[in-house]
């Protein structure tokens, strides 16, 4: 860059800066889904475990990462204790979890469908 010319920003990086900070409009956290919901995955949110230190969200949210949660991904509910719902059981590709409360509101997904499960 030359002196005196006034800094262009990479127009190509923003679109991904961006859509990595703001989720869409209708995500919701896993943790508020029912069993037989079926979701797709829209971003990992580390802000929402405000009760855990910066550097226990960056290993929870690399673990999540690691386990298949990426944006894109389908994930079904399978499974939630009856007891506060922790732990919440669900699919993710071809692999089955079992997250706790804090992993769950972590993700954030956008609804699929809702399939109806016997009681």
């Amino acid at each position: 860059m030359r002196q005196g010319q006034p800094h262009t920003p990479d127009v190509k990086a923003l679109p991904q800066v961006v859509a990595a900070s703001v989720s869409p409009p209708d995500s919701i956290p896993l943790i508020a889904l029912r069993r037989g919901d079926i979701v797709r995955v829209a971003r990992l949110a580390a802000e929402s475990s405000a009760a855990l230190s910066i550097e226990e969200r960056d290993l929870m949210i690399a673990r999540l990462r690691d386990l298949g949660f990426v944006a894109g991904a389908r994930c079904e509910v399978l499974a939630r204790m009856w007891l506060g719902g922790d732990p919440l059981v669900v699919r993710i590709g071809g692999s089955t979890f079992a997250l706790r409360r804090a992993e769950a509101a972590a993700v954030l997904v956008q609804r699929l469908e809702a399939r109806a499960t016997a009681a």
